[in-house]
């Protein structure tokens, strides 16, 4: 069900693309491209607290410490909160000292409008950001199915809303168009998060009263595991989102759009295989805590037996991408050559990878996917610089992202056999 749901999300992210292009024109779509992927770090901004919760709340749940459990989740909230203030004032003092109108070449807007444009989104993404804590919680609770399905309904209304903006407000100034996708996106979203939190503790019929005190200990181990939990998200959400500025800032944000188009093609294979594969974070962790090492060599075994099967589908949709952005995508938009190619295998890397740091998240064994991730983040940059300096264009994002992961599919499989076969002996 979270995958059937991933594509409902997908498919009608593919329909607002080309509507928000003939909406916005290509320079202000590279612009809305580069706003909304730099507020998707700020939902990974949060320590890894709410990371934690897909990893504890199953341990918890075994202890049946539901007195401990109320006083987690209730903290969470009040931190995201706390969070949230924060990177909310950080950013206003950022925004005036850091000038994002000549950093990312929006040479075409002022100053001012850039600045307004940037803190209108900041602001709701923010606030969603605190009203995103369920999505943790159905995951660890074993109903991610939910989770999904509140994406897939955000995006279909966002969608809607876009519809009805384009028929009543055809022709405003593009700087108000820009301001009308933000604020429709945001207040929806924000809208829908609280829908969803309100059923989900009707659903486990659970509430925030109890007067449980957390245990010194237990607040530091929560802090330490989310900390990890933060920069590896960080650090993967930087591999993967960098390259829109990069592009930005050694090209055009105009040169955005045929990266964008073909990058959000790809979020269909990509998504509806993390939504399949998301409630096996808080399954690992379930099958972890009981030592059942059968268990978790099983669910290894399907797994890289049915990424054959996965291969195969995400090369074929490689093949049809031309095809498919020439019905999609009604203006001829130039692809650089290779562009799909890359992405088609930077893609199944990603799936691949996906499946087996689940397992480390729900087994708690952070640290050396940590050194991995820090390592990345330090040589992204000046990977994808080495090939843009060798003319490879566009390209050279996706060429480091390549790179890159190519070396965690060799070495995350390697811990996760190494920390089962250690489960196996101390059985």
């Amino acid at each position: 069900m979270s995958g059937i749901y991933k594509g409902i999300s997908g498919l009608a992210l593919f329909a607002c693309i080309p509507l928000l292009i003939n909406y916005l024109g290509d320079d202000n779509y590279g612009v809305w491209v580069l706003v909304f992927t730099l507020f998707q770090w700020v939902l990974m901004m949060d320590f890894g607290i709410q990371s934690s919760l897909k990893t504890k709340i199953p341990v918890l749940l075994h202890d049946k410490k539901i007195d401990l459990l109320k006083s987690y989740i209730k903290s969470t909230y009040k931190i995201s909160s706390y969070i949230a203030l924060g990177i909310f004032v950080l950013f206003i003092l950022l925004i005036y000292t850091f000038d994002f109108r000549s950093g990312l070449n929006i040479t075409f807007h002022s100053e001012y409008f850039v600045n307004k444009i940037f803190i209108i989104n900041v602001f709701f993404f923010c606030v969603n950001f605190i009203a995103n804590v369920h999505k943790s919680l159905y995951v660890a609770f074993l109903k991610g199915k939910y989770t999904e399905q509140s994406i897939a309904l955000n995006q279909l209304g966002f969608l809607i809303l876009i519809v009805l903006a384009v028929t009543i407000f055809p022709d405003i100034e593009v700087e108000n168009k820009l301001i009308l996708v933000s604020l429709l996106n945001g207040l929806f979203c924000l809208l829908i998060n609280i829908a969803y939190t309100i059923k989900f503790f009707k659903l486990e019929k659970l509430d925030l009263i109890t007067y449980e005190k957390k245990p010194l200990n237990f607040i530091k181990e929560i802090f330490k595991m989310g900390a990890k939990f933060m920069v590896i998200q960080l650090g993967m959400m930087f591999v993967f989102t960098a390259d829109s500025y990069i592009i930005a800032n050694n090209f055009s944000p105009k040169l955005v759009m045929p990266y964008d188009i073909v990058s959000k093609l790809f979020q269909l294979p990509i998504l509806i295989f993390f939504a399949a594969l998301s409630p096996f974070w808080s399954m690992f962790a379930n099958d972890y805590i009981n030592k059942n090492h059968i268990a978790l060599l099983g669910k290894f075994k399907k797994f890289n037996l049915a990424f054959i099967g996965i291969t195969l589908f995400v090369v074929l949709f490689a093949l049809t991408c031309p095809y498919i952005i020439s019905l999609w995508i009604k203006e001829r938009i130039e692809i650089p050559d290779y562009l799909i190619a890359w992405t088609c295998v930077a893609a199944l890397f990603r799936i691949f990878i996906t499946f087996y740091s689940f397992f480390l998240y729900g087994s708690g064994h952070l640290n050396k996917f940590l050194t991995l991730i820090i390592i990345s983040i330090i040589l992204k940059l000046p990977i994808s610089y080495i090939f843009i300096n060798l003319h490879f264009g566009v390209n050279s994002v996706v060429i480091s992202t390549f790179i890159i992961v190519l070396t965690w599919i060799i070495i995350v499989p390697l811990e996760c056999f190494s920390i089962i076969n250690k489960l196996k002996k101390n059985e």
